[in-house]
């Protein structure tokens, strides 16, 4: 079988041997294509940098300082095993040699932020194009997280080191409370406790974090540096969007989380329901407008070029007699909003058709919602009258914000049972 390494990431080591061929063999083995660091050190590169701070001399430790006083444009990790410390920000930091095996995740997870902040930029942009000033998060309503994992011990602690911080902590104790918190409520975080199998089991019984259920609201992921993750914990840390750790005191890990928190909830995309404008929002669904998802999908474009992600189009298309009634296009909406996350933006097409795109998105992640979203669809009795059949568009760099709603628009449209 022909190797196919050379299709995994790339990571730049910053190391010194006998340091260095331990660290490429553990990158090689977790699915990463590790190559020694040049010297001088390449801040602008775009390949992630993992400075390994046993090993390396005090002058590439140096770099790092002064590049992280100028800010970093490159993803960094600190494999921090001599516990000397490095004072980065927004860097990822490894604690023990076993610990990268998660690095491949949490390298997807600092992208998936980092393409998150972009897409709270950018929709911001559209929204003032259309007259609407996005709303800021008033210090009068403090975050609110939900809990994943219940019984664990974990759970009490940091609920009494929140709550005296003003972060209210709700635990979901089953699946169906999980669902019925977040199409009733909204979070600014999911808190996945990881710290234990009992609390794995208990996290489980949620589904996933890549799930149709947790999908709306960031994900936190909650570990014991202390102990050996097992397989099933590096899979749902890789779906993370932070990783957490947990055997500090409560009241360090509380004050990380609301830190967390509140950088989440006061970063939030603009929404329909917070689009006043007419303009911008579908009054019978209460998504975006058509023209809103048209002057948005031309700056997501020129994001995705710029940052050499993907962009994907779903569009969705009821068919039946009722499928233009107000009745059954806002109840379409309402089942439709608990399977987005916050940076897919939807809207109302024409009457029974509508577009949802999704940033740093390729075509099997939008044809895995579209097909998510038809299941669902199909369980809902208040919808027994309309059948949903849906296409996927991925960006091509020849496409233009018109021509990539066109081809939205153009068939084939696929049903369920042919997906």
């Amino acid at each position: 079988m022909s190797d196919m390494s050379y299709l995994d990431p790339p990571i730049e080591i910053a190391a010194t041997s006998p340091r260095l061929e331990s660290i490429v063999s553990r990158m090689r083995s977790s699915g990463m294509r590790p190559y020694a660091a040049s010297e001088p050190l390449d801040f602008n590169s775009t390949d992630p940098l993992l400075v390994d701070i046993a090993s390396v001399s005090r002058t590439t430790l140096e770099q790092c300082a002064r590049a992280g006083m100028r800010g970093l444009p490159r993803p960094i990790v600190i494999l921090d095993v001599a516990d000397a410390g490095l004072n980065l920000s927004d860097v990822i930091t490894l604690r023990r040699d076993r610990d990268l095996a998660t690095l491949k995740g949490r390298l997807a997870a600092l992208a998936r932020r980092e393409a998150r902040n972009t897409e709270v930029a950018i929709r911001a942009e559209t929204a003032r194009e259309f007259g609407m000033t996005p709303l800021v998060s008033s210090s009068d309503s403090p975050p609110e997280l939900i809990y994943v994992g219940e019984g664990s011990p974990l759970f009490l602690s940091l609920q009494g080191a929140l709550k005296s911080r003003g972060v209210s902590l709700t635990a979901a104790i089953s699946q169906s409370t999980v669902r019925d918190y977040l199409s009733s409520r909204r979070f600014a975080a999911a808190l996945y406790d990881l710290t234990s199998e009992e609390a794995l089991e208990a996290a489980y019984a949620g589904g996933a974090p890549d799930g149709d259920m947790l999908s709306s609201v960031p994900v936190f992921a909650l570990v014991n540096g202390n102990s050996q993750a097992s397989e099933a914990m590096q899979s749902i840390q890789a779906h993370a969007d932070e990783v957490i750790e947990c055997q500090d005191p409560a009241a360090d890990v509380a004050n990380r989380i609301e830190t967390l928190a509140w950088k989440y909830y006061s970063m939030r995309p603009v929404s329909p329901t917070t689009a006043l404008a007419s303009t911008a929002r579908d009054l019978a669904t209460g998504l975006f407008s058509r023209r809103f998802l048209e002057s948005h999908v031309e700056r997501q474009l020129r994001a995705a070029d710029r940052r050499a992600e993907p962009l994907s189009l779903v569009t969705l298309k009821l068919t039946g007699e009722r499928r233009t009634e107000r009745q059954i296009l806002k109840a379409f909406a309402a089942c439709l909003q608990p399977l987005l996350r916050e940076t897919d933006c939807a809207a109302a097409l024409s009457a029974g058709i509508f577009g949802i795109s999704l940033p740093a998105t390729p075509y099997r992640g939008g044809a895995r919602l579209a097909t998510r979203i038809a299941t669902h669809l199909s369980e809902q009795p208040s919808l027994s009258d309309v059948v949903l059949s849906w296409r996927v568009v991925e960006k091509r760099a020849y496409h233009s914000a018109k021509t990539f709603l066109d081809a939205g628009l153009s068939g084939p449209f696929m049903r369920l049972e042919a997906a």
